[in-house]
């Protein structure tokens, strides 16, 4: 298995490489998916086929630290490649396939504590299946929110650089930002409702407010207001891409924060 993850980072950042290479060349308009996709397909093929082997033999989902940065990497880039054939997302990949390469490498070296669930469990599939995609949601948000800061500050300086020539509009950036915190927002509401008022019956006991919770509620209320201003005020711009890369720090602490420290550094 570890095997197939080597490869996999290797994949991911051969397309970062060339994602870049081509935005260097100012390959904006005529950015080569009909190369990039069906590549990206057949990694994302080999990706899920490794994710759901335990599933497969074992009936269980693994949850240590390692698994579940995989797990996320591979929704965010399955979003990614899906979302390609109906938006313009050029531009994410610039930030996205780094990342998932060393999501995946950091996975290699830290792979935490082995911890499988019984799939039989439908309440806890449905919170950590939600809570996964809507990971997912907010990670690809934050891509578009960090593009958004810098294509403001290029038409700000009022210099057009590469990268601008290379990414949609502002507008198409903003939009596309809203419409994934969108989704993810109403994933993460099932998410945090299930997790606290019913944690009984998700986790087969009371809830208790450990810094888990505190984060994840905090995580909805920041992206709450956020998208509440918005539809009131039609608030969008630098301090809106902000708020959206904050809340997705505050989501990550929450879950994979938690999981660092309990597993790699507190050895639980």
């Amino acid at each position: 298995m570890p095997t197939v993850f080597i490869f996999l980072t290797a994949v991911y950042a051969g397309l970062g490489a060339f994602a870049w290479h081509c935005q260097q060349q100012g390959r904006g308009r005529n950015y080569p998916w009909k190369t990039e996709l069906p590549v990206l397909g057949a990694a994302l093929t080999v990706h899920g086929a490794a994710l759901l082997m335990p599933v497969i033999q074992d009936k269980i989902i693994i949850m240590g630290f390692g698994y579940s940065g995989s797990l996320i990497v591979w929704m965010m880039l399955f979003i990614y490649f899906a979302g390609s054939f109906f938006y313009p997302l050029r531009g994410v990949q610039l930030l996205l396939y780094p990342c998932a390469a060393l999501m995946l490498l950091s996975g290699l070296v830290f792979p935490g504590k082995f911890s499988g669930y019984e799939i039989t469990d439908l309440p806890f599939m449905l919170h950590i299946g939600t809570s996964l995609l809507a990971y997912g949601l907010f990670g690809i948000a934050t891509l578009l929110s960090v593009l958004t800061l810098l294509l403001n500050r290029s038409l700000h300086r009022r210099s057009f650089s590469k990268l601008a020539g290379f990414l949609p509009s502002l507008l198409s950036l903003e939009k596309l930002m809203f419409q994934a915190m969108w989704a993810g927002f109403i994933l993460l509401t099932y998410s945090v409702v299930s997790g606290t008022f019913f944690a009984e019956a998700v986790f087969g006991k009371p809830m208790t407010f450990t810094h888990k919770t505190v984060f994840g509620i905090l995580s909805w209320l920041i992206y709450g207001g956020l998208l509440l201003k918005h539809s009131m005020t039609a608030w969008r711009g630098k301090k809106a891409a902000v708020w959206t890369i904050i809340g997705f720090v505050s989501l990550m602490i929450a879950y994979m924060g938690s999981k660092f420290v309990l597993e790699i550094i507190l050895k639980r």
